[in-house]
């Protein structure tokens, strides 16, 4: 009898979620516009009203899977159309910077930039360069609130090297540089197999990271290497807490972090019309959609209504296709599991779907629906838009 209440629970379950899809397809459905879009070109109304509304706000979040190239279309459509003062993104400010120098053409940066063409996190890739390019292009405010990537810090290294007049600490440099890219190429060519030592990660997962860059800081040294090996040193401790065992805690420190780098810059973006792309876990308008944690985008919530005005949160999530990837020339871009509502009114390829998430949250609450999934609840109640793609395709690493 046990067994068969237990089976009895389970299907009655099943049935609710079932009905509950069924009912957020239809309240969907009633929401939903199109976007078209052809050999990464956009044509008619549909994207021509949503930047129109996009352009009454100034401060506009694009919550994204990363490294396909539709996104960057549409990003990229977007500051074609609409001038953003400020571009603020989950990149590092160090090696932003030392992006920005080597596209200015300081010379002792070119080679830098060169000798490490993949270790500039989603800059390595060539659309989401090109997107940053266009923004020292046109001479704008470029923000990078993460901690240093996991294998940017031999980019860190190099610039160090060269602007150090310490010979200890230079020294110190050029070991630490020659350690971090052994370990990248030996955590590269086996990516999927966790290491169970230390000598198989990545260099800044490690204590003797940690360890050593502390032995250098006892050093005298210059302001900017002083906050250079800060930037590493926090990284670290996010990379190994997260490495050890204690994601959640890893995830909190480096939100955390986050949040103060752009209160740190509140001075260039208060008044300002602000672009900011990151991961849709981070910039919903409430909790993170997977941690379930105020995360960067409620505080720009937050800030923009000190200002009296509004942000604007825009999802922008594929049902399929491929993405770039560090290892290989391309990587499965899995759908999501909970958007599965949504994906059953997708229709052809060339045409995007476009939900209105405020309106159909506000059928679902007069439905007294209660979401049982976490991050659709997030996603619904945190977003302002959702566009679902179809299908993607995969950025490439940048070659030259």
């Amino acid at each position: 009898m046990k067994i068969l209440h237990f089976l009895t629970v389970i299907l009655l379950s099943s049935t609710t979620v079932l009905a509950q899809d069924s009912l957020i397809t239809k309240i969907a459905s009633e929401h939903e516009q199109i976007i078209s879009f052809d050999s990464h070109q956009f044509s008619g109304e549909g994207i021509k009203t949503f930047t129109q509304k996009i352009a009454q706000h100034r401060y506009v979040l694009i919550g994204e899977d990363h490294l396909n190239n539709e996104v960057l279309d549409f990003t990229s459509y977007l500051t074609q159309n609409i001038d953003f003062d400020n571009y603020i993104t989950e990149a590092d400010q160090l090696t932003m910077d030392i992006l920005r120098k080597d596209y200015n053409k300081v010379k002792e940066y070119r080679s830098i930039v060169t000798n490490s063409k993949d270790k500039f996190s989603f800059f390595s890739f060539d659309r989401d360069r090109e997107l940053l390019n266009s923004f020292f292009k046109n001479n704008k405010t470029t923000i990078g609130l993460d901690n240093v990537f996991f294998n940017s810090d031999s980019v860190v290294f190099q610039e160090l090297i060269n602007k150090t007049s310490n010979k200890q600490a230079k020294a110190k440099y050029e070991a630490m540089l020659q350690e971090s890219l052994a370990r990248w190429n030996r955590y590269k060519a086996n990516p999927d197999q966790q290491p169970s030592v230390e000598s198989n990660q990545p260099y800044l997962f490690t204590s003797d990271f940690g360890k050593k860059i502390m032995d250098i800081q006892k050093l005298k040294l210059s302001e900017y290497e002083y906050q250079a090996l800060n930037s590493l040193l926090k990284s670290n401790r996010i990379y190994n807490l997260g490495y050890t065992g204690d994601g959640l805690e890893s995830h909190y420190m480096r939100i955390s972090s986050m949040k103060a780098q752009l209160l740190k810059n509140l001075d260039k973006i208060k008044g300002k019309r602000n672009l900011f792309k990151f991961g849709a876990n981070h910039v919903g308008k409430g909790r993170s959609l997977f941690q379930n944690s105020f995360d960067v985008g409620n505080l720009v919530t937050n800030l923009a209504d000190a200002e009296q005005e509004q942000s604007l949160h825009i999802a922008i999530i594929q049902q399929g296709g491929k993405a770039g990837s560090f290892f290989s020339e391309s990587s499965e871009a899995d759908n999501v599991s909970f958007l599965k509502p949504f994906y059953k009114l997708i229709g052809k390829d060339n045409e995007w779907l476009l939900f209105d998430l405020n309106k159909i949250n506000e059928n679902i609450k007069k439905q007294k629906t209660v979401i049982k999934s976490t991050g659709l609840k997030n996603l619904i109640e945190g977003y302002d838009y959702l566009i679902i793609i179809p299908k993607v395709t995969a950025q490439k690493i940048v070659t030259a």
